[in-house]
């Protein structure tokens, strides 16, 4: 399988499309940004972590985790976890590092070694990966952790295509 590349994360100063898609992305912005705005401090020296999978929901959380950052004084660190479950997954976590580092974030691969069990192997691989993450996180002197779970598929799809991406047309499930 072909991985898409970084530049389909967000292209530099990405003019904004009038209409629907950039009412959308400028609201997720603002409700976001207040959300972090009202929970983090700011102009802290240690950094807001964020599990960074490469998928969409952690990679509209890093763009609009990262734009908070950068206007209030606070780093970002991803933290990407390769459970050694897949083939492509180094090119997964090397499209994680590309997209944290076009974001202006620092980032730090984890990697879940070891024997992987023959029953329960994804609750297993989420505790891995929790721990993972939370571990990484203490050791940057982090105090919170950002996971993103998409609530809207196509609200986050839309705010992408804002942004620049080259996603299709997301539709409903019913559709």
């Amino acid at each position: 399988s072909v991985l898409p590349p970084p530049r389909l994360l967000r292209r530099p100063a990405p003019p904004r499309r009038p209409g629907r898609e950039a009412a959308l992305a400028e609201r997720l912005e603002a409700r976001v940004g207040r959300a972090l705005s009202a929970r983090l401090q700011t102009h802290e020296d240690h950094p807001v972590a964020l599990a960074l999978s490469g998928g969409g929901d952690s990679v509209a959380l890093l763009q609009l985790a990262a734009d908070w950052a950068r206007v209030n004084g606070r780093r970002l660190l991803c933290l990407t976890v390769d459970h050694g479950l897949n083939p492509d997954s180094p090119r997964w976590s090397e499209f994680a590092r590309a997209a944290a580092e076009a974001a202006g974030a620092e980032w730090r691969g984890l990697v879940w070694r070891g024997e992987k069990p023959a029953r329960g192997l994804p609750a297993a691989a989420r505790l891995a990966r929790h721990r993972l993450i939370a571990d990484a996180a203490r050791e940057a002197r982090a105090r919170v952790i950002l996971f993103g779970h998409t609530a809207d598929d196509l609200v986050e799809a839309d705010w992408m295509r804002a942004e620049g991406a080259t996603l299709g047309e997301m539709r409903d499930w019913s559709s």
